[in-house]
């Protein structure tokens, strides 16, 4: 790769730990909208919608850079190494973390989560009866999965066409590219929108039943897809190098822009996503690249234990909001004791346990 980037490193330690937040936040999201993975930890009264549109806000941000910025290191990494110790990296980093995560972590974490919302029976009754049929879902790691398989079609890709991820002359993406982009988006979120109010409620519950347990929402995987892609085009015209194209100070005004337009207007979501998810990816790149490209030990500690206190927080936060849930203190005061005991019980379990896993080890 050359001369490392610092800011997209920085970038992507910032949306880990926004994702982190979010995280926390969805124990407080109304019913309806909390996935069936969060432990349900509001008093009855006490839930506004700051909480879902703040959930919905952030992972508008966090999904399509985190899917950018992959896509984006996956084709400068996969162009120049083989494939076998390439897929052993990739399996090592993101396939045996998932298979962990679904045999022993999950399991106890769907089923506390059940708890909480009246489920009475024991773990091994909702192990059999609930967790290995309609209840299973894969929780946050979700993402691993889905980042994986785009992986595999990506070494697919490379397979079928030898050049297909070769460097091609250093250029700028024109405005109709990121129009059409947009556009592609815009269709795409618009016929899950309108195929959903279409199907029947069988149909809708099989439909929400297969996201529940990918634990990813349809927008959610229709982003990641496109910019995983994006990312994948970046690399092929050498955005982020000397003289490559990184993004202006104009993506920055418009990121704020959507922001507000996004929050005051929360019924057009399903419009405004192509517009935010776009303007805020390019708009976060420019802020770092110009507020954030220095890197420092403070920064790279941070970058190293991003990824692992991530892969902890969802069992430790739902059994820390769990435990929370007698005390009848005030719903932002239990996001901050969650969040600030997470973050406490991850760091020192990355210090002297995790980081000295291949899975998690960075060099």
């Amino acid at each position: 790769m050359g001369k490392h980037i610092f800011y997209l490193d920085n970038l992507r330690t910032f949306v880990i730990f926004l994702g982190i937040l979010c995280l926390a936040a969805g124990s407080f999201l109304p019913a309806p909208f909390m996935p069936p993975h969060y432990v349900f930890a509001g008093q009855p009264g006490t839930i506004t919608p700051f909480y879902y549109l703040f959930y919905e806000f952030a992972m508008t941000l966090v999904i399509p850079v985190l899917f950018f910025i992959s896509g984006y290191f996956s084709a400068s990494n996969l162009r120049i190494r083989l494939f076998q110790p390439y897929f052993k990296g990739r399996w090592l980093r993101l396939g045996w973390p998932l298979l962990f995560a679904i045999i022993i972590m999950m399991p106890e974490i769907a089923w506390i989560s059940a708890r909480s919302t009246g489920y009475s029976a024991g773990f091994f009754t909702f192990l059999t009866q609930r967790f290995l049929g309609r209840g299973f879902t894969l929780g946050i790691y979700g993402f691993l999965a889905v980042l994986l398989l785009f992986i595999l079609l990506l070494m697919a890709a490379k397979k079928l066409n030898h050049q297909a991820l070769r460097h091609t002359e250093i250029s700028s993406p024109s405005p109709l590219f990121l129009i059409l982009f947009v556009g592609v988006h815009l269709i795409l979120a618009l016929a899950v929108y309108f195929g959903l109010l279409s199907l029947s409620p069988q149909s809708l519950s099989a439909f929400q039943a297969f996201f529940a347990g990918l634990g990813f929402q349809p927008s959610w995987l229709i982003t990641a897809a496109l910019y995983f892609l994006l990312g994948i085009y970046a690399a092929k015209h050498r955005w982020f190098i000397q003289g490559g194209y990184i993004p202006g100070s104009v993506w920055i005004a418009a990121a704020i822009g959507f922001s507000i337009i996004y929050n005051v207007f929360p019924y057009y979501h399903v419009i405004t996503l192509a517009f935010l998810s776009l303007s805020g990816t390019l708009g976060l790149i420019a802020a770092f690249a110009r507020w954030g490209n220095q890197s420092s030990q403070t920064l790279l500690t941070l970058s190293h234990m991003a990824y692992p206190v991530w892969y902890l927080s969802e069992p430790v936060l739902e059994n820390i909001m769990y435990f929370l849930l007698p005390l009848t203190i005030a719903a932002p005061l239990k996001l901050i004791l969650a969040l600030g005991l997470t973050l406490f019980y991850g760091y020192f379990v990355y210090k002297y346990a995790l980081c000295h896993l291949g899975c998690f080890k960075t060099r």
